[in-house]
């Protein structure tokens, strides 16, 4: 589950998920880090890397945390002038994050699939001389 830190006026969604792996989802299982309306069938929030950004349809991070897990980590901007930061933040941030707990929860199944069909294709390579 994401956790969110408050910092000054910076605010640091933090991925439960290590940048690795989101890279290799994104690379390999790009559609695991998108949820799809089941009615409409369209895309409605997207798991993006690069750069840091939040809005109701997406997060991309941009950073990685300074621990040992390196888990994907987006630091926002709270404006100056806001008094509460923390309703500010759960304001700004609060469907983001929901979706984006969604997503987290389907990316474990998603690396086991990746890595179950990344090692079948290392076996079947025969490396000739």
């Amino acid at each position: 589950m994401a956790n969110i830190t408050i910092a000054g006026n910076s605010y640091v969604i933090a991925s439960d998920v290590a940048m690795q792996d989101l890279e290799a989802v994104k690379k390999y299982r790009p559609t695991a880090l998108t949820l799809i309306d089941e009615e409409t069938k369209e895309p409605y929030f997207k798991v993006g890397i690069g750069g840091n950004s939040l809005n109701d349809h997406g997060i991309s991070f941009g950073g990685v945390s300074n621990d040992e897990d390196k888990v994907a980590t987006a630091t926002l901007t709270i404006p100056a002038d806001v008094e509460d930061k923390k309703e500010y933040v759960c304001d700004k941030a609060g469907i983001a994050v929901m979706n984006l707990n969604k997503i987290e929860s389907g990316i474990a199944k998603a690396l086991d699939e990746i890595n179950t069909e990344r090692a079948a294709l290392a076996d079947s390579i025969i490396v000739s001389v």
